[in-house]
C-alpha cells in the first residue's frame, strides 16, 4: 500500500522530467553560458581572454550600430505592438459577430500565422519589388508613379512594421475572440434593458472585460517584436543603410560575421533584460487594475 502511494506520488514528477530534461539542455545551459561568454573576448584564431564587462563598454559607448539598432527597435516596438493590439480587438470584435462564413473568415485571418516567416518576407519582397514589384505595377497601371518601397529608409521601416503585423495579428485576434466569447451574455441583455447602444456596450462592456485579454497580446505582442529576425533579415537586410537594422540582427552580426561571439552575447544579456523589465512593468499594471 505504501509502495503504491509512493509511485503516485511519483508519477507527475517522471511525467515532467523528459521536459525538464530538455528544458535545462536547451534553455538553462545555454543561457548561462551566453552570460559567461559575455565576459570574454572571443576570436576564431585565438582562445577566449576574460575582459570583464569591457563588451558592454564597448556597445555602449563606442558602437554606434548598437545604439542605432536600439533606437530602430524602439521605434518598430511602439508602431508594431500598438497596431497589433488595436486590430487584433478591432479583428476579434468583427469576427465574434454573427455572419454567414464567420468560420471562413476566421480560417482567413489565421492563414498567415501558420507561414513560414521566411515566406512571407519573400512574398512580401516580390510585392514591393522597385522593379517588378506587384505593387508597383499596379499604380502603374492606374498612371501613378512607383515608388522604391524598400529603398528609401521612412518607406522601408513602415512596410517592416505592415508585413509583421499582417503576418502576427491573426494569432492574437484569436486570444481577443477567447476573450470575447468568455464574456457572459447577461451583461449585454442587462445593458439593453437600461438602453444602452452598441457603442457603450463596446466601451462599456467589452473593453473593460477584454482588460485581461488584452494584456496577454501586448506582452505577447511585445516579445514578438524584440525577436522580429526572419521578417528583417529577409525583406530589408536591415537596409537601406541600417534603417531596419534590429538588436536580434546585429547579435547575429556580431557573432557569425565578425566572430565576435562575446559581444553579441552581452548585446543579447540587454536585450533580454530590457525585455524582462518592460514585460514586468506591463505585468505589474495588469494586475493593478484587475485588483483596482
Amino acid at each position: 500500500m505504501l509502495q503504491d502511494r509512493r509511485r503516485l506520488e511519483l508519477a507527475p514528477y517522471l511525467f515532467l522530467l523528459p521536459n525538464l530534461v530538455i528544458f535545462i539542455l536547451f534553455i538553462v545551459i545555454p543561457a548561462l553560458a551566453n552570460f559567461f561568454l559575455a565576459l570574454f573576448r572571443t576570436s576564431p584564431v585565438a582562445a577566449p581572454v576574460f575582459v570583464g564587462l569591457e563588451n558592454f563598454r564597448y556597445i555602449f559607448q563606442i558602437d554606434d550600430l548598437f545604439k542605432r539598432s536600439l533606437q530602430n527597435l524602439a521605434s518598430f516596438l511602439v508602431f508594431d505592438v500598438g497596431a497589433i493590439v488595436v486590430l487584433s480587438v478591432l479583428i476579434g470584435v468583427l469576427l465574434n459577430m454573427s455572419i454567414r462564413g464567420k468560420n471562413l473568415f476566421r480560417s482567413i485571418f489565421f492563414f498567415p500565422v501558420l507561414l513560414s516567416p521566411v515566406v512571407v518576407a519573400l512574398v512580401w519582397g516580390w510585392i514591393l519589388n522597385n522593379k517588378f514589384g506587384l505593387l508597383n505595377a499596379a499604380l502603374l497601371r492606374l498612371g501613378l508613379e512607383a515608388k522604391p518601397w524598400l529603398l528609401r529608409p521612412d518607406l522601408a521601416r513602415t512596410w517592416v512594421v505592415v508585413v509583421h503585423v499582417w503576418a502576427t495579428v491573426g494569432f492574437f485576434a484569436i486570444i481577443i475572440l477567447a476573450g470575447l466569447q468568455s464574456i457572459p451574455a447577461s451583461l449585454y441583455e442587462a445593458a439593453e434593458v437600461d438602453g444602452s447602444n452598441a457603442v457603450q456596450d463596446f466601451f462599456y462592456i467589452t473593453l473593460p472585460m477584454l482588460g485581461p485579454s488584452i494584456s496577454t497580446v501586448s506582452i505577447l505582442s511585445m516579445i514578438r517584436a524584440f525577436e522580429i529576425f526572419d521578417h528583417v533579415y529577409i525583406l530589408t537586410g536591415g537596409g537601406p543603410g541600417t534603417a531596419t537594422m534590429m538588436t536580434v540582427q546585429y547579435v547575429y552580426r556580431a557573432a557569425f560575421e565578425l566572430d565576435q561571439q562575446g559581444r553579441a552575447a552581452a548585446a543579447s544579456l540587454v536585450l533580454f533584460v530590457i525585455l524582462l523589465s518592460l514585460a514586468l512593468i506591463q505585468y505589474s499594471i495588469g494586475r493593478r487594475k484587475e485588483v483596482l
